[in-house]
């Protein structure tokens, strides 16, 4: 099984190479993540914000989800039962959808970013463990 890293470094290079998502590139994510691309895109949608905490530039991503907003250490870990269950419990997938949103995001440069104090990022993880 490919690695989460190389699997969504592959995603991001075609991502970044095609540009923009258009019915070719939907293919290519059905291909690699059956079953799936509609809900990737719908996490797009609902959206992928990338919070900088200032003066440090330590930087923590989420995705917007269906019912909560879940923290994303790129390539690494999302906190979403769905990567828990499928990635970490049963070992059948080694990403998430949110992961893959994440790295299509970042390549096409189109995300939300928000710049918060460093004084804020204790609270700020705080708050989005308590969303379970």
């Amino acid at each position: 099984m490919q690695s989460s890293k190389d699997f969504l470094s592959e995603i991001y290079l075609k991502t970044k190479e095609k540009g923009d998502i258009d019915d070719e590139f939907v293919n290519y994510l059905e291909s690699i993540y059956p079953d799936k691309s509609s809900e990737i895109l719908q996490t797009l949608k609902r959206g992928i914000t990338k919070y900088v905490f200032k003066p440090s530039n330590r930087i923590i991503w989420t995705a917007i989800g269906e019912n909560d907003e879940y923290l994303i250490y790129p390539k690494i870990y999302c906190s979403c039962i769905d990567f828990y269950n499928r990635v970490v419990i049963k070992r059948k997938k080694v990403v998430c959808k949110h992961l893959i949103a994440q790295a299509i995001s970042d390549a096409l440069n189109e995300f939300k970013e928000q710049e918060l104090d460093d004084k804020s990022f204790t609270e700020f993880i705080k708050e989005l463990e308590l969303k379970e």
